[in-house]
């Protein structure tokens, strides 16, 4: 997830809706929690996409398949370490000793969440309620399942233990 960030607030919810359909998760509120910011500055006839020093110039007229083609190429390289691992949150992977596990969406929202809050931990029931919002009940060992079936999955795939463990309701990302 990454902060789309713009003077133009127009053009930044025009752009977040489009990267919605296409489902590259991002937001556009501060409060939220997000690996980096992207900001979009709109010129006389291109548009910048800006991230820390890196910079992405597109020129105006453009289609929609361009503009997430470019934004996709741009920042797809872009990962966190964890334990010698390295998450991929935009190719919604890890990748372990030369080995890519792919996460489905599920597992990809359970681990990018465990990776945002990895220091501070994750509410075991926000996280239910995010994955799951229109469960009228409750059923923290469905979300049990999915840590566990995670686990294995990472295992299966690029042979890395991670631990998932729970301390006064909330959920902590740990490598054996």
């Amino acid at each position: 997830m990454f902060l789309l960030e713009s003077d133009n607030l127009l053009l930044a919810f025009s752009i977040s809706s489009i990267l919605k359909q296409k489902e590259i998760f991002h937001t556009l509120e501060k409060k939220e929690k997000y690996f980096f910011t992207v900001k979009i500055i709109q010129k006389n006839n291109f548009l910048e996409l800006k991230k820390n020093t890196h910079s992405l110039k597109i020129e105006t007229p453009t289609t929609i398949n361009h503009l997430i083609k470019k934004i996709s190429q741009s920042f797809i390289d872009f990962n966190l370490d964890i334990k010698g691992a390295k998450f991929y949150p935009l190719k919604r992977s890890l990748v372990y000793k030369n080995k890519e596990a792919y996460l489905g969406d599920i597992h990809f929202s359970i681990f990018s969440q465990l990776m945002l809050n990895r220091n501070e931990g994750l509410d075991k029931i926000k996280l239910y309620k995010d994955i799951w919002p229109w469960d009228k009940d409750l059923q923290l060992n469905k979300l049990d399942t999915h840590l566990t079936n995670l686990k294995n999955h990472l295992k299966e795939k690029i042979n890395i233990d991670f631990l998932f463990f729970s301390r006064s309701g909330l959920i902590y990302i740990g490598v054996d």
